[in-house]
């Protein structure tokens, strides 16, 4: 079973006495957890229980002496034990015995980042819950997962501006749920969300965007470069979301100088393309500064940023710092 087969269950009202949420996606747990604790306190009321701890720091006999009390008001004892593959043999053996004999006034739920080294606890999961799989998605999933959570919210996520979402933010499902509740909020009581309320929404909350630190960068600025980058992390900006955003960009800005070398409008970029006119002007205005050897630098120093972020230990601040530095003088020599 898949998360999203587990949000489904819930909702028809099913819910079993154990889990197993085996993957390395934590957001998707949590929100799996979120959505468990609703459907038990929806039946349960205020006669409800609920415990999370660490294999770590709990043995498997409090566990067990905790799930077999019954609750002395009523309702459902819901404990969840995280971790569980750091339990020694001793403890998963006594849970796997357990599991059998559950009683209806408990639901356990542990979770593991596979089932490789607890094969005998999934299987014992298997012939008495349900066993959740949280697959870390990529960028082809990612679009589809934030069409689904729209819904959840209350919005019809058009299939444009789920993909500029994911291009701006990258596939992580944290930074893109943050994201989508901002859109929520800025569109108010507006049913759907297009791609033009993304971009948008994106440039009412930054005070310095990326469209003015590549200003900054063409004019050979690189404090004010700097500066506005600053002023993006202060805000609370991701390094890695304002990378994938300056990249965007860049891309855009190189779409739509190909787009008027062609002869095509303004405006009919902005169809074609799905982009917000004001992104598509701020893109014209940099298309005539920019040369296709800038951009193409640009792009490539921005994938070389993305993989020393993901694979060293340096300060991601620190990387897009160097970064900004680094296309400022490319900038000098052009």
């Amino acid at each position: 079973m898949n998360s999203e087969d587990f949000t489904k269950v819930l909702d028809s009202g099913k819910i079993d006495p154990v889990y197993l949420f085996v993957g390395k996606s934590t957001f998707l747990m949590e929100e799996a957890w979120k959505k468990l604790l609703s459907s038990v306190l929806s039946k349960g009321g205020k006669n409800f229980n609920g415990e999370r701890v660490q294999a770590r720091e709990t043995e498997a006999g409090d566990v067990i002496e905790t799930l077999a009390t019954t609750p002395m008001f009523g309702g459902r004892r819901l404990l969840m034990v995280d971790n569980v593959e750091a339990w020694a043999k001793a403890d998963r053996a006594a849970m796997e015995s357990f599991v059998g004999r559950i009683p209806p006034s408990a639901c356990l739920i542990m979770t593991a980042p596979d089932r490789k080294s607890i094969e005998g606890l999934a299987k014992a999961v298997e012939a008495k819950g349900k066993i959740v799989q949280f697959r870390s998605t990529g960028d082809k999933e990612a679009p589809r997962w934030l069409i689904e959570r729209g819904k959840q919210l209350g919005k019809i996520l058009s299939h444009r501006a789920a993909f500029v979402l994911v291009e701006m933010v990258g596939a992580d499902f944290q930074a893109l749920a943050s994201e989508l509740d901002k859109i929520c909020t800025f569109v108010g009581d507006a049913d759907r969300i297009e791609a033009e309320d993304i971009v948008e929404a994106a440039c009412s909350q930054r005070s310095f965007s990326a469209f003015d630190m590549l200003d900054y960068i063409k004019a050979q600025q690189a404090d004010k470069a700097a500066s506005s980058l600053r002023s993006m992390i202060l805000a609370g900006e991701v390094p890695l979301k304002i990378l994938s955003t300056l990249a965007w960009q860049i891309r855009l800005v190189w779409q739509v100088k190909d787009g008027l070398r062609q002869g095509i409008s303004e405006a009919e970029l902005a169809k074609r393309m799905g982009s917000h006119p004001f992104a598509v002007k701020k893109a014209r205005e940099q298309a005539v500064r920019f040369s296709e050897a800038d951009l193409r630098k640009a792009i490539e120093a921005i994938g070389q940023t993305d993989i020393a972020i993901k694979s060293t230990g340096v300060s991601p601040e620190l990387l897009l710092e160097d970064l900004v530095f680094g296309l400022c003088f490319d900038s000098k020599k052009t």
